[in-house]
Order: structure tokens, then sequence, then C-alpha cells
């Protein structure tokens, strides 16, 4: 009788340690950054291309513009994502702040949590430093404890955004689209007999 009761205190102590890492750190807080190796209009064209998501954002599966004018403060985004070995996970995303060329500041809202995110630009020396600045909070005591926890013990919610950072790295420099075409005189004079 002693070992049972020895093993319901110390279930009953170990579901309360869990419960208090949501009360001690109801918010997760993390970030990463890089320096890339180009131009600060063509990383941040980059990193604003929404068909370049998928080959940095890891299980990134689509976004849809559900309302608002797109890449502007207040518009509403559908992403859908899919983290590896689970369902498709739904979020609405909401642009909070955008500067161009200096900073991006988005909300991710979801069943289980809210994000956040800042991602700034500064140039340097012909270089872009990328920098983040998130935060992850569960709407549950039960996820704000999981996701603390999670944090706390394997550094879950850094090391993945350091893979997508690193990976956004790796796009920038390896990019070969031209955001940026020069209007040769031929294409101007083209572009005039067609207004015309």
């Amino acid at each position: 009788m002693k070992i049972l009761k020895l093993f319901l205190f110390l279930i009953l102590a170990l579901v309360l340690v869990f419960f208090l890492f949501g009360l001690l750190k109801p918010t997760v807080n993390y970030g990463h950054e890089i320096t890339v190796n180009k131009s600060l209009e063509e990383a941040w064209a980059v990193q604003q291309d929404e068909t370049k998501l998928g080959q940095w954002l890891e299980g990134f599966q689509s976004i849809e513009l559900i309302s608002g004018e797109k890449g502007k403060v207040g518009s509403k985004y559908k992403v859908v994502v899919k983290p590896e070995g689970q369902p498709d996970f739904v979020m609405t995303e909401t642009i909070k702040s955008i500067k161009e060329m200096d900073h991006f500041t988005i909300e991710m809202d979801s069943d289980m949590m809210l994000f956040d995110q800042t991602i700034s630009f500064k140039e340097s020396n012909g270089k872009v430093a990328i920098k983040t600045d998130s935060k992850v909070t569960g709407k549950g005591l039960m996820t704000k404890s999981m996701f603390a926890l999670m944090e706390t013990l394997g550094g879950m919610f850094q090391k993945q955004e350091a893979k997508n950072i690193e990976a956004l790295k790796t796009v920038i420099e390896s990019n070969t689209t031209d955001y940026f075409p020069v209007m040769t005189p031929k294409v101007l004079e083209d572009i005039e007999v067609e207004t015309k």
C-alpha cells in the first residue's frame, strides 16, 4: 500500500511540476540571426517571395490572402503547414507592421497558440543581417506548460527557428530570380507602343 501511495504522490508531483512550467513561463521567447552576402533589396525580395516560402519554412504547404490588401498592415492570410508525421495545421496570419527593407511583423493565430514574429533587416558593409524575434504563447495552461517544457528541456522552438532561418540564408544566397530587371530602351519602347 505504501508503494502505491508513493507512486500516486510521485505522479501528482510530476503533474504539478508540469503545470508549474506553464504558470512560470507562459510565453516562450526565441530568435536567430544570420548574415547574407547579398544586397538588402534582394534579401528583402527573397524573404517576401511567397513562391519561395516552402524552400525555407519547414512543413510549409500554402498561403492564401483572405482579407485586406496583400502585403499591407492588417491583411490576413490562411497559412497551412504540415509538421513531420502530423496532420495539416491551419493558422491565420495577420501583418501587424511592415517597413520595406527594414522589418516585417506578423501574428499567427491557431486553435492552440498565438505566435508573434518580427524579422528585421540591417545592411552593413555590403552584407545584410537578418534577425528574428519570436514568441509563442499557448492558449491554455496545458499548451503553455507543454511549450515551456519543450523549450526548457530541448530548445525545440529555438532549434526550429535556427533551422528555418539558416535555410532562408541558403535560399537568399543561391537566389537566381531577377527581382529588379533593367528596363532596356527596347523594352521601354515596346511598353510605350502597347499603351498607345
